[in-house]
């Protein structure tokens, strides 16, 4: 009976966006693409028995690259499938995950479009990153015998306390999940207590903590910095995955430590490019020149040094790269109750990490990266302007931090060992099949 609401409820929604859906068709042609993938309408699969992966986002497909490398390498003959909901997410596995066959959009979870996907994808497993509860979708591989694994699995306390209050519905769901596979202690007892079966739950780490390292030559560091019209010397504060009401203090924030470092270089990346313009008018506002890094670009980086003390990053998965040149490096969303971003990238290279008082996403990485000195908590504007202050000049307290930060992350990997050994089994299954 509660599949019926939802259905109609869902069906009803569908119907009222339709106007809003056929303007965005004949404006944006990607939108159209997506759109016609969200329905079911792509080329079906050449391959039987695929594995189905969903990543809904860029943070989700970056988690999912340590694990999918490993099955491919494992089960070569493996045919993989890789939706995304976002485009950004698309893009992303596009270019880092050339081991998947396929990129799709993940389809509309309407009982009619899940049927006709199952039909043309026919996978024989199903690996959900984090938390994509999609009743028809789970209802419907459930009903067809094909296994669900929920791996790297995350329930923030807020997504737990809107899980709760529809338990009733979302235990229906959970019954179709054969694995959750959760990223600590805590996140398994919050998928119990939504309805998870306590035999199907394991706690086997982050797959954040297994991301590998890019492979940077000297060279090619040396080569980014130029190509940003930097000497190569300069002090570089880099704030990284800003939300509105963040940009504001970090530039109130450059301006006073400029007063110190002259030549100091702030790179901002906010979260969504789609901000750009907001991000300029503040500058604009506050009489700073600026450069979006695509201009040193068409300019081949022949840029006046003295316009581009301020960077604005306006290209897609190049951040993890330019955290290579940074001498401070703040984790953005934290300032403002957004929950943060993920503050492991910046370590892979030991650099000194900031974030503000907002972490409950990354809760238990943050609360450990401070126990163990690998990066500085800030309650607010004036403590992140005295702390920043202090760690441009102590350079030794700088690299202190760095190398825990890098310790801490070393400490904490083997979540994709342990995660393929419990898939390996199904996985498994779909090889002696063949």
């Amino acid at each position: 009976m509660i599949y019926y609401l939802y259905n109609i409820l869902l069906t009803f929604s569908l119907l009222l966006a339709t106007p809003y859906v056929l303007f965005k068709c004949l404006v944006q042609k990607q939108f159209r693409k997506s759109l016609l993938q969200r329905m079911g309408f792509f080329q079906s699969s050449s391959s039987k028995r695929a594995i189905w992966v969903h990543a809904a986002s860029v943070g989700e497909v970056r988690c999912s690259i340590p694990l999918v490398k490993k099955i491919k390498k494992d089960f070569p003959h493996s045919k993989i499938i890789l939706t995304t909901m976002t485009s950004t997410g698309n893009e992303t596995a596009k270019t880092y995950l050339p081991e998947a066959d396929q990129f799709l959009f993940m389809p509309i979870d309407h009982p009619l479009v899940i049927r006709r996907v199952l039909e043309k994808i026919q996978p024989s497993l199903l690996l959900i990153a984090e938390t994509e509860l999609w009743p028809n979708l789970l209802r419907s591989c459930g009903k067809k015998g094909i296994p669900i694994v929920l791996f790297n699995g995350r329930i923030s306390q807020k997504s737990f306390q809107r899980y709760l209050f529809f338990k009733f519905f979302f235990k229906q769901c959970l019954k179709y999940i054969s694995c959750f596979l959760m990223q600590t202690e805590e996140d398994r007892t919050r998928i119990i207590e939504m309805g998870g079966e306590p035999q199907k739950a394991k706690t086997v780490g982050n797959l954040k903590f297994d991301q590998t390292l890019p492979s940077f030559t000297s060279e090619a560091m040396v080569g980014m910095s130029q190509s940003l019209g930097l000497r190569g010397n300069e002090n570089i504060l880099i704030a990284g995955s800003t939300h509105s009401g963040e940009e504001e203090i970090l530039i109130n924030l450059y301006k006073e430590l400029k007063e110190i470092d002259p030549h100091l270089v702030l790179i901002l990346a906010p979260r969504h490019l789609e901000r750009l313009e907001e991000v300029e008018k503040i500058l604009k506002k506050e009489s700073l020149s600026w450069q979006r890094k695509t201009s040193f670009l068409m300019k081949g980086g022949g840029c006046d040094q003295e316009q581009s003390r301020i960077i604005l990053l306006d290209t897609m998965g190049e951040l993890i790269g330019l955290y290579s040149l940074g001498t401070l490096v703040f984790v953005g969303g934290s300032l403002v109750p957004v929950g943060g971003h993920n503050p492991l990238e910046p370590l892979l290279f030991r650099k000194c990490v900031l974030f503000g008082p907002y972490m409950f996403n990354f809760l238990e990485i943050s609360s450990r990266l401070i126990e163990m000195g690998g990066a500085i908590q800030v309650s607010g504007k004036e403590d992140l302007f005295a702390q920043t202050k202090r760690l441009f000049i102590d350079g030794a307290r700088r690299q202190e931090i760095g190398e825990k930060g890098y310790q801490f992350l070393q400490n904490h990997q083997g979540a994709t060992d342990r995660m393929l050994e419990e898939i390996r089994p199904f996985l498994k299954d779909i090889a002696d099949f063949r």
